[in-house]
């Protein structure tokens, strides 16, 4: 299971970050053994304050906002709770 998700985000005064994250769970059964693996990096963070709100990628780029909310189910809900 690979699944992308926004993360809990991190408050300071009037700037909110949204950690944006890529969760990825995979499990193999053999005979009698069963094996985990779990992982979590980052996608990249939204930041959002009274000026403005901006997407950049892992890679400290600044991307278009649409491709974050597109791509990850709840993120723009998120947003318009803020």
């Amino acid at each position: 299971m690979k699944e992308e998700q926004a993360g809990t985000p991190i408050i300071i005064g009037e700037l909110r970050i949204i950690p944006l994250e890529e969760v990825s769970i995979h499990q193999v059964s053999k005979g009698r053994g069963l094996w985990f693996h779990a992982r979590k990096e980052p996608i990249g963070v939204v930041v959002s304050s009274p000026q403005g709100r901006w997407a950049y990628d892992r890679h400290g780029r600044q991307i278009a906002l649409e491709t974050y909310t597109q791509q990850i189910a709840g993120l723009q809900e998120l947003l318009d709770s803020m």
